[in-house]
Formats: C-alpha cells, sequence, structure tokens
C-alpha cells in the first residue's frame, strides 16, 4: 500500500491601496445613480403625491372643462404606467414632477 500525500501551499500577496481623500462634489449622476438605489422608496413616495393631488384636481376640473380633465388624468395616468413598466427613475421623477405642477395649476386657476 503505498500512500502519497501533497499539500499545495496557496502564497497570498497583500497589496495596500493608498485611498486619496479629495474632496469631491455630488454629480448629476451620482443623483440619478442614488434614486435607482431607493427606488421603491420614492416610487411609494411619488405614487401619493401624484395620485392624491391629481384626484383632486380632476375634481375641480370636472366642473371646469373637458380639457383640464383630460390634461389632468393623462399626466397622471403617464407617471403610473411608467411605475408599472419599470421605467428610468429620471423619466418617472420628470413625469412626476410635471404632473404636480399640471395638477397644482389645474386647482389654482
Amino acid at each position: 500500500m503505498n500512500t502519497s500525500i501533497q499539500v499545495n501551499l496557496l502564497s497570498a500577496s497583500i497589496r495596500t491601496v493608498k485611498a486619496e481623500y479629495t474632496t469631491k462634489t455630488s454629480s448629476n449622476s451620482d443623483f440619478w445613480k442614488n434614486t435607482e438605489f431607493n427606488r421603491f422608496g420614492i416610487i411609494a413616495f411619488l405614487l401619493v403625491i401624484v395620485t392624491c393631488l391629481g384626484g383632486f384636481a380632476a375634481a375641480v376640473a370636472v366642473k371646469e372643462n373637458t380639457l383640464q380633465l383630460t390634461v389632468v388624468t393623462a399626466s397622471a395616468m403617464l407617471v403610473e404606467a411608467l411605475i408599472l413598466s419599470v421605467a428610468p427613475m429620471r423619466a418617472i421623477i420628470i413625469s412626476s414632477v410635471i404632473s404636480v405642477v399640471i395638477s397644482l395649476l389645474v386647482i389654482v386657476f
């Protein structure tokens, strides 16, 4: 009975990387990466704001004009469609801001 034992030793080399501590301003792409990371929290917040304002604006617009009702409904539904289609957060946020502005304009005027 001939038995041989082989031991392989792994040699590991440790290299230290010098970190440069520089002051870096937050760029625009960092903001959009952060919104993509926090997607589900931001979407819940935007959905409540857009839906509530859109519903109130639609109730006001029913008495005024059919065109106003159509614009308010279309802008709110665009936001909801973008959320359901998992669109980029940039598109969702921009369309949400536009929908909120339209709803506020209909409510005020």
